[in-house]
């Protein structure tokens, strides 16, 4: 039976019949009472046809297939009877009814049914998107206000200790390290005259400090750092602010010019000081440029323009004109020393030829007032300024405030 032309199949259906395997009966043919394998060729989802009728047990020819060597596939006219019996007696279906509904036990038919499908909408349904939590973000805001809290009142209780809000202080002040001109804090090796005539001034400008010490550790540096700092100690001392000046262990040249300018001058006995004098320096390099074939080609608007240049040496008249500028340089250094310390040009002048003097030399030639370190050094600023009890102001450590403000 071919189930491409089964008459069974009601043409009006509208599921397509489902076709399970079975080999190709052509009901045309005639053959023999032999055994011959059948199986159900039809099964709709609406509609089922199974007609004992329509299996022929002679269709199939006994030359053709072999009874022997099919008996454990083949059915035989009888049992063909049987399960078109059994069909129909479990199912009143008529094939020309397209709305019938064939109920099987065999799961292979039944689970073709329309009502075994599953809902698709319970199976494709998205999945419903989880609302994102904000508990991160307020997390992390109420982190970074505490923090600023904390910062803050680090802020308020390192002014606090440090006295500057409150109370009688004395602020120290270090001039340590070689001296230029320009913003060079404490700490970094060097005294920049920006950073500490910034904090003279500040410290000044505060009602609660009454006095200024300068703790001075330094070899000297230029003539103009010096200045720069001597006019802010000029200013606080019109203001009424003593400035008292502790030596540590050496305070030469511009260090000593500006030790000089202040009220009172401490130190210790070994404490290197003095070396009143100024210098110029100038490198003739012009042999090395020879030897490295290196040729230097100069246009100058004058004569001088190119003075000090290191690839050529100094003339004569360059040379007396660098000596005029030193010399102007230390006659204003000299007069300066002779005005602080109390002294006259010629006593200075005496002094400064550019050799140091130990703490010891320095007091007997009048270079400095006492021996005594730094807390001498505070309690005569106290004493000058009027003040009894007092606690000591820093300006210029380093603190976490002065590091984020």
């Amino acid at each position: 039976m071919n189930p491409k032309t089964n008459p069974k199949i009601d043409s009006g259906s509208s599921y397509q019949p489902y076709y399970s395997y079975a080999p190709d009966m052509n009901p045309n043919t005639s053959g023999s009472d032999s055994a011959n394998p059948v199986s159900v060729t039809s099964v709709s989802e609406n509609s089922v046809s199974a007609d004992s009728d329509s299996i022929n047990s002679d269709s199939v020819a006994s030359d053709s297939i072999n009874s022997d060597s099919v008996v454990s596939a083949s059915i035989n006219s009888d049992s063909v009877a049987s399960a078109s019996a059994s069909l129909e007696s479990e199912s009143s279906v008529s094939p020309s009814s397209p709305s019938s509904t064939f109920k099987s036990k065999d799961a292979s038919v039944s689970r073709f049914s329309p009502s075994s499908r599953p809902d698709p909408q319970k199976i494709y349904s998205p999945k419903k998107e989880t609302k994102k939590s904000n508990k991160g973000i307020w997390a992390v805001f109420g982190a970074v206000l505490i923090l600023f809290v904390l910062v803050f009142a680090v802020y308020v209780a390192t002014d606090s200790v440090s006295g500057i809000n409150s109370g009688n202080k004395i602020a120290v002040i270090h001039i340590s390290g070689t001296m230029y001109t320009g913003d060079l804090a404490y700490g970094s090796g060097y005294a920049g005259s920006d950073s500490i005539a910034k904090h003279i001034r500040a410290a000044a400008d505060n009602s609660s400090v009454k006095g200024i010490v300068l703790r001075i550790d330094s070899p000297g540096g230029t003539a103009s750092c010096s200045q720069e700092i001597n006019a802010e100690i000029k200013r606080a001392q019109e203001m009424g602010i003593p400035v008292v000046t502790s030596m540590a262990d050496q305070a030469t040249s511009a260090a000593y010019y500006v030790a000089s300018q202040t009220d009172y001058i401490y130190a210790t006995p070994s404490t290197i000081t003095g070396s009143i004098g100024v210098y110029s320096i100038h490198y003739d390099k012009s042999a090395a440029y020879d030897e490295a074939g290196i040729e230097v080609t100069l246009i100058k608007s004058g004569e001088l323009k190119d003075m000090g240049s290191d690839h050529r040496a100094l003339t004569d008249y360059e040379k007396k004109y660098m000596q005029s500028v030193v010399d102007d340089l230390f006659r204003v250094f000299v007069n300066d020393v002779a005005s602080g310390r109390n002294m006259t040009y010629n006593e200075v002048l005496s002094l400064s030829d550019g050799r140091y003097y130990t703490g010891t030399a320095a007091k007997e030639n009048g270079l400095i007032d006492d021996f005594g370190n730094l807390y001498e050094a505070a309690d005569k600023a106290a004493e000058l300024a009027g003040i009894g009890n007092y606690t000591l102001y820093y300006p210029d450590s380093v603190t976490l405030s002065s590091l984020l403000f």
